[in-house]
């Protein structure tokens, strides 16, 4: 800036004098010189404010993601693993014959029962509802002795008994894991309703094996 300072100052008529500059020349010369520096040459700053607003942006997708990927992958929140019904809450017409669940994947606000003619005998029928119309509907009959059962579906183990898998396609899918333990023979149907939670073939199994 100085240099050019020092220029303006030359820049005199008498600088032209036999220089052999024409008089059109010499006024686009004088012009340039003199004029306000060019915003060509100027430095603009980079807005901070936009790249600190896509990295926060970016931040509470992530948040998002992890805390519903959690929740669905049972990592967060509501998972087959949290002890939120009590074996002590179990229906006092079920008998000591009958293990009752102790661990469901959801806070419990409903409880119905019912008895009714089963496959192999009466059954008692027992409906947990959670806070989303989630529900765990579970089947308990005894066996007669010397009863040939066969268990069609997808073959598992809960514990150390024999079972079978099944799960209905669409987008509320329903789960449902059928064992027998001893005489009684057990039915478990989970139906996410509202939630929108599914519960995977390992997930019932785990269910199933906290029945005490």
């Amino acid at each position: 800036m100085d240099e050019l300072k020092s220029l303006r100052g030359l820049m005199k008529e008498e600088t032209f004098k036999g220089r052999g500059f024409t008089e059109k020349m010499r006024e686009n010369i004088l012009n340039e010189v003199h004029s306000k520096p060019s915003k060509s040459f100027s430095i603009s700053k980079k807005p901070v404010f936009a790249p600190v607003l896509s990295f926060l942006f970016f931040a509470a997708c992530l948040s998002i993601f992890v805390y519903f990927g959690g929740t669905q992958l049972g990592i967060i929140g509501n998972n087959a693993s949290a002890p939120l019904y009590e074996a002590s809450d179990r229906p006092e017409f079920l008998g000591k014959e009958f293990k009752f669940i102790t661990k469901v994947p959801f806070n419990v606000k409903n409880v119905s029962s019912e008895a009714k003619e089963g496959p192999y005998g009466n059954a008692q029928i027992v409906t947990l509802m959670g806070p989303e119309k989630q529900t765990i509907t579970m089947s308990f009959q005894l066996l007669e002795p010397g009863t040939d059962l066969s268990l069609s579906q997808d073959p598992v183990k809960v514990g150390s008994s024999k079972g079978s898998y099944t799960e209905s396609e669409g987008p509320l899918k329903t789960s449902i894991l059928t064992w027998i333990d001893g005489e009684a023979l057990y039915e478990m149907k989970y139906m996410p309703a509202r939630s929108g939670i599914t519960l995977t073939k390992d997930d019932m199994i785990k269910i199933a094996e906290s029945f005490r």
